[in-house]
């Protein structure tokens, strides 16, 4: 059984093309019945239209077999006024699922990624922290890779915050706990005996995904095809990462 991450697990982070192996990975799960449910900290565009935009590209993702944090968003804050920090598209898309935009008096703090945060921002999000505002981060992502380069992922700037402030943080989308239980749902539609310790989840994240799934005794396996090269594996955690690969088609021929 598995959790299968996106952004550079099945498409590159680059040109957004399915990285080598993925389509027929998810075409073999497929064919033989083999239970999974991709995972993505997507907070661009709506659930169904990103899902759509990855089965365009050739992955024949099934029904019951996706999940983001739009997916479970409601389970943590139902639309209300809202201070929302990230790239436009998010903005957009909460603004379009009902919540609105209010940085005055808001019932939470929402980050999301961008590579446009200003310390103008940082600064607007502490204000808010230190008079009591929650702050949710729609996930953890250790590091946001585009254009080739490296910002700090959401769970970065939700920590530095944290730490800045003293207020703690919920997270929505990977590693938190929630997420992970409300894939597991998924995975058990398809198998009733499904159990994290029965998982492999498959991610290029290492900090941001595969570290916490590895807590709830998930098997965890790395590819190298997203933001973490050969030349930079030295700093990881070892004793939580079960496999490295160069990407996905390793993984399928493993499996044939």
């Amino acid at each position: 059984m598995y959790f299968i991450d996106v952004q550079g697990t099945l498409i590159s982070d680059s040109d957004k093309s399915p990285i080598n192996g993925a389509c027929k990975l998810i075409e073999s799960l497929n064919l033989n019945q083999i239970p999974y449910v991709v995972i993505t900290n997507n907070t661009k565009i709506k659930s169904d239209e990103f899902l759509g935009s990855l089965r365009a590209k050739g992955l024949a993702i099934k029904d019951g077999a996706y999940l983001d944090p739009f997916c479970v968003l409601n389970e943590s804050i139902s639309p209300c006024n809202v201070a929302l920090f990230g790239a436009m598209e998010f903005i957009d898309t909460m603004q379009n699922l009902g919540y609105t935009q209010d940085k005055n008096s808001p019932k939470a703090i929402l980050i999301a990624s961008w590579d446009k945060f200003s310390f103008d921002d940082f600064a607007t999000i502490n204000e808010l922290a230190l008079k009591g505002i929650k702050i949710i981060a729609m996930h953890e992502t250790s590091i946001y890779k585009k254009n080739g380069r490296l910002y700090p992922g959401v769970g970065a700037i939700a920590a530095m915050v944290s730490y800045a402030t003293g207020a703690s943080f919920d997270s929505i989308g990977k590693p938190s706990l929630g997420f992970y239980t409300a894939a597991l749902k998924l995975l058990k539609a398809q198998n009733s005996k499904a159990e994290f310790k029965n998982i492999t989840i498959i991610s290029d994240d290492a900090t941001g995904d595969l570290y916490g799934a590895k807590e709830l005794n998930m098997k965890t396996s790395l590819v190298l095809s997203g933001k973490i090269s050969k030349d930079n594996i030295s700093n990881l955690n070892h004793d939580k990462i079960d496999n490295i690969y160069d990407d996905v088609s390793q993984i399928l021929e493993i499996m044939r």
